[in-house]
């Protein structure tokens, strides 16, 4: 019976597990390349910093850093720049822990 349950119950722990990291640079990427109009890919793209500020590396801010010029093109601001440093520095403090 115990057997029965761990074998139930493992899956869920493990989809658990992988569900925490859900910041994919993909799809900031994705953002970029797919949204034409200047004014929407900055809010998707503000919104997509806003929600993975806590899930996020600091490589992965690195690589965003790197390639904001070419990725928000007319929509890069000092705000988008500002929540990848403040995601930056947050990631930094979490790696230390």
């Amino acid at each position: 019976m115990r057997w029965l349950i761990l074998l139930v119950l493992l899956p869920l722990i493990l989809v658990g597990a992988k569900a925490k990291s859900n910041c994919h640079v993909r799809d900031f990427y994705l953002i970029a390349w797919s949204i034409h109009d200047p004014t929407e890919r900055y809010k998707q793209m503000e919104d997509w910093l806003v929600k993975y500020q806590g899930s996020c590396k600091s490589t992965d801010y690195v690589v965003i850093w790197n390639n904001m010029a070419e990725w928000a093109g007319n929509s890069d601001s000092h705000k988008l720049r500002t929540l990848v440093i403040r995601g930056y520095k947050d990631a930094l403090e979490r790696e230390k822990k």
